[in-house]
């Protein structure tokens, strides 16, 4: 998988495939909100493992009832194929929930 940055046009054109991220400054962010403190943590776990299966670690913040990632390939200065392929992940891991 290619580690160089993308061209803005195709950040554009990912972000749009991807339900829950948006792009903030050099990184891909989100805020997933949960019903109560042990099921962000169990959540946050699951990000973990994908983090690991991959070797490409975010930045996870767990807080009540929330999960908070930002993830970016700092290597290359921005956004690589790298960092949508685990937003994607994180995505399919979530499973069936209602996104409104």
């Amino acid at each position: 998988m290619s580690e160089e940055p993308l061209a803005e046009d195709e950040v554009d054109r990912k972000l749009q495939e991807l339900e829950i991220w948006g792009q903030v400054g050099d990184k891909l962010a989100t805020e997933i909100e949960f019903n109560s403190y042990k099921e962000a943590v169990f959540f946050a776990n699951t990000v973990f493992s994908v983090a690991e299966k991959q070797f490409h670690h975010p930045k996870v913040t767990v807080e009540y009832g929330s999960v908070i990632i930002d993830v970016t390939t700092h290597e290359a200065e921005g956004l690589t194929e790298k960092d949508f392929e685990f937003a994607k992940e994180v995505e399919e891991n979530l499973g069936e929930m209602d996104w409104s």
